[in-house]
């Protein structure tokens, strides 16, 4: 039965359905399981916990005020949790496969929206010293509206303690279409991550069969870095299409121009954005990604 004379403060540092593992405020790591079965409980978490008489687990009994959370849409379209108070998004990038850069853009947008730092993260540098003239521009694009573009090789470890310094605080995700290195990256980044993550999916039987296990590793440098190994390829639900705009900095500071004050940039007269577009002062594929984040936003309201 559970003490229910005191609760404590800890960190979810392991979640696989119902169960996962906290650290308390010593660092010391308890096996939990969730109380009632409304509770759904990610990695990032700040809870209240309780000891149970003659259990080696402990029982999540509340989860405090999140910061943020990042989802996702699951099987059947509905918002899933990934992670919850995140302080940093880290954009994946690479020269092979192709870069989705709208993917890209929404990640970006989700993080401005969530409150989180993002940045971009170009990988495979190994892969070729010379890039396509479009893949160039893009990257500058992001670097001119204030965004940091960090180069890596996880082969010969270029830019590896750039990256480093950059998730030295803070909780930070590695996020990115399939194929661009995000794997290779967390293997760099921790030692013996694979092994980690392996012993910890497969110490439950419910671990084993849940595509959404997460878990957070803390890096040499002091930060903390959430991976979602079921999860690394997938596209962040953005709940409000009217928050949109706050992850598009170079629409943001044209807003003001515009001549309605509630104007959406889709298809009122005299918007400032689209006449920006039209004239080329801002991005017509950055306008495009904008656009298409409106237009699939709607159902997660």
């Amino acid at each position: 039965m559970a003490d229910l004379s005191a609760k404590y403060s800890g960190l979810v540092i392991a979640s696989y359905g119902r169960r996962g593992i906290l650290a308390n405020q010593d660092g010391v790591e308890h096996r939990y399981i969730l109380k009632g079965r409304k509770l759904r409980v990610v990695c990032g978490d700040h809870v209240m916990w309780q000891s149970v008489d003659g259990s080696a687990e402990v029982i999540i009994a509340e989860i405090l005020e999140r910061r943020n959370v990042l989802e996702r849409p699951d099987s059947r379209g509905k918002p899933e949790l990934i992670a919850a108070n995140l302080s940093q998004i880290v954009v994946v990038l690479a020269p092979k496969p192709m870069p989705d850069f709208f993917l890209a853009d929404r990640y970006l947008c989700a993080a401005a929206i969530l409150g989180a730092k993002a940045i971009i993260n170009w990988n495979k540098t190994d892969l070729s010293n010379t890039l396509p003239e479009k893949l160039t521009r893009e990257l500058d694009k992001y670097q001119a509206l204030g965004y940091s573009v960090c180069r890596t090789s996880t082969k010969s470890g270029a830019g590896m303690e750039l990256l480093e310094s950059h998730l030295a605080e803070g909780v930070s995700m590695l996020v990115g279409q399939s194929g661009v290195g995000k794997s290779s990256l967390i293997n760099r980044l921790v030692q013996d991550a694979d092994v980690t993550v392996g012993a910890l999916s497969t110490a439950n039987q419910e671990g084993r069969h849940t595509t959404t296990a997460s878990f957070m590793h803390t890096l040499p440098n002091g930060g903390k870095l959430i991976d979602s190994p079921g999860v690394r390829e997938f596209a962040p639900v953005i709940r409000d299409p009217g928050k949109i705009q706050n992850g598009f900095t170079e629409i943001l500071r044209l807003a003001d121009s515009c001549r309605f004050t509630n104007c959406q940039h889709l298809r009122e007269p005299d918007c400032a954005v689209k006449q920006a577009c039209d004239s080329g002062k801002i991005s017509a594929r950055r306008y495009e990604s904008y656009k298409r984040l409106c237009n699939t936003t709607a159902a997660f309201k």
